[in-house]
């Protein structure tokens, strides 16, 4: 059945943005200290280098913009009709960082908590700051679950023996585990399968071993199959009230759904995409949300050198001009998450020009055709992909190599340094 488009009402949206309890000491396994050497040059062991951003670095950098995520985070909101969202950060934030789009997201009231896919995102989060509710989307084992309990993050569940090895879990914690129930109502990837999810779904609400702190589905994105979703988990619903069963905060909502289905929304929304600056599919969707990007990745130009007709730059020769030009060497390539198809397809901005790529983009290094004036120097901060020029917003670099939106931003080098700006 359609479910209200009112706003949550305050008691249900306090039960999951309330502040996450005091956290317990990070475990060895979850934490690495970072630590600079003293003295002798040579580091501790497990112990690694905390590489920030610098003004005067050339080593590339992605910059993360507020004000655009604090946007697209009020775009979501309005969708959803006021209800909290439960922000997907999964994959290391799809490429972005984790550890920097956690805790900036975190600090916005629109969101109540973080959902994760992996018990590493959601422990280096919570080492960054992040106290709000983080949800782990996936099973664990015992260890497993019980590290993310002692760290005030709800695991998920959905297989069979999980009332057993949540009693063993609260046994060895001396309480009950929070967690939250993750339904298959025909996607047939992850979650308890529907239709025998019932009496799993007792014995875990009525368990002394378990806190059921919310119910969730996953849905397809196909709108017609998503319709015969929901009345699925719908049915289920209504089964668990008839028998005074709580399931606590119910989402089902990701982007797509969140744009297309807003009987769906329940208690909050859970987009990724979305406060990303990526638009879903299906009709209309662009013009139902101002989504604006959220990044950029920078460097520095590192050379400028004059080339005659007959000289060339890059491997084999790859850019050989036919009248005299000047190239710019950048030092960024593949492995830092610059796509080799940008070389003939894309430009890059400089001082509010644009220069084409054209000598080929290797591992670690891109060279543009600056044409027959230096118009750039040594140190110059170049864009190859922001929100500053239509020509190097993401989507745009996206559809130029033929890579897609995701494919662009989860190549981004986890090494490379983080800025909010």
């Amino acid at each position: 059945m359609d479910r209200p488009s009112s706003p949550l009402p305050r008691r249900r949206f306090l039960h999951l943005t309330g502040a996450a309890l005091g956290l317990a000491a990070t475990s060895a396994c979850a934490t690495a200290t970072r630590t600079r050497s003293a003295g002798a040059g040579r580091l501790p062991v497990g112990a690694t280098i905390d590489r920030t951003y610098t003004p005067r670095r050339f080593d590339p950098w992605i910059e993360l913009d507020r004000a655009a995520w604090t946007h697209n985070v009020r775009e979501a909101t309005r969708l959803a009709s006021g209800r909290p969202i439960l922000a997907v950060v999964k994959n290391n934030a799809y490429g972005l960082g984790d550890r920097t789009v956690g805790p900036l997201l975190a600090e916005m009231p629109q969101v109540g908590g973080i959902a994760a896919v992996r018990v590493e995102e959601a422990l280096a989060m919570r080492e960054e700051g992040v106290t709000k509710p983080i949800v782990v989307m996936a099973e664990g084992s015992e260890d497993e679950i019980e590290e993310l309990a002692r760290h005030d993050v709800l695991p998920s569940v959905w297989l069979d023996d999980a009332p057993r090895r949540l009693r063993s879990v609260a046994g060895r914690l001396g309480r009950p585990v929070p967690v939250q129930l993750f339904i298959d109502t025909g996607m047939n990837r992850e979650g308890m399968p529907y239709t025998r999810a019932r009496r799993w779904i007792e014995e875990l609400v009525q368990s002394e071993y378990v806190d059921v702190n919310g119910t969730y589905t996953m849905f397809t994105h196909d709108l017609d199959f998503d319709r015969e979703q929901h009345a699925r988990f719908e049915e289920l619903l209504g089964w668990a009230r008839g028998r005074n069963l709580p399931l606590g905060t119910l989402h089902a909502s990701p982007t797509f759904e969140l744009f297309h289905l807003p009987e769906a929304h329940y208690d909050m929304v859970r987009p990724g995409n979305a406060l990303f600056g990526n638009h879903p599919g299906g009709e209309g969707a662009a013009e139902m949300a101002d989504l604006k990007p959220v990044f950029r990745l920078n460097t520095r130009v590192v050379r400028v050198e004059r080339l005659e007709p007959g000289d060339s730059a890059g491997f084999n020769r790859t850019y050989m001009p036919d009248r005299a030009t000047w190239v710019a060497l950048l030092p960024i390539g593949r492995t830092d998450g610059y796509p080799s198809e940008a070389n003939g397809t894309c430009e890059v901005l400089i001082n509010g020009r644009l220069y084409p790529v054209a000598g080929g983009v290797n591992s670690a290094h891109t060279i543009l055709d600056i044409g027959e004036e230096k118009t750039v120097e040594v140190g110059d901060v170049a864009t190859l992909i922001g929100p500053d020029h239509p020509s190097v917003l993401p989507h745009t670099v996206a559809e130029r190599t033929r890579l897609g939106f995701l494919g662009i931003i989860q190549s981004m080098n986890p090494r490379l340094p983080r800025r909010v700006v």
